[in-house]
């Protein structure tokens, strides 16, 4: 059995297009909080590797990070500079969080979760898997954007 443990999906990105087209990007995370962002295909081609290597048996733990972690400053930094527009960070309530996530289609336990998942970082959190070059993957979110998140603005 293999368990990724995976950061901040860059493609979670997608949920802000609104806003993003605003110039704002919102966040219930604090603006200088740090986190590991990945691209989701690069944890499919983690996976896939896993996956297809016959040199593991049992169960093993994979943690997929990106190739730093970011600040919500930060990232409105790369975003700027990718879009080639203005975005800045902004931090939001739970209560904002759980509007922004019931009108993306969530349902009430999917926000619950999300949410609680969310307080829980931003309260003494420390990842139990240390950043390695093992678990770092290569596609940073200044290339993803452009490819990616500039095309859908």
């Amino acid at each position: 059995m293999l368990h990724l443990r995976c950061g901040y999906f860059f493609t979670n990105l997608f949920m802000n297009l609104t806003a993003l087209r605003q110039g704002v990007l919102p966040t219930p995370w604090p603006l200088d909080y740090p986190m590991a962002w990945v691209d989701p295909r690069d944890i499919g081609e983690v996976a896939a590797m896993r996956l297809l290597a016959d040199s593991w048996s049992g169960s093993h733990v994979q943690a997929v990070h990106g190739p730093e972690d970011l600040t919500f400053s930060r990232v409105a930094d790369i975003l700027s500079q990718a879009i080639g527009r203005d975005v800045r960070a902004e931090r939001i309530s739970d209560d904002d969080f759980r509007t922004a996530l019931r009108s993306a289609g969530l349902s009430s336990g999917q926000i619950e979760g999300i949410v609680g998942m969310s307080t829980g970082q931003r309260e003494n959190f420390v990842p139990e898997d240390k950043r390695s070059i093992l678990t770092t993957t290569p596609t940073t979110l200044a290339a993803w954007a452009h490819a990616h998140l500039r095309p859908a603005l």
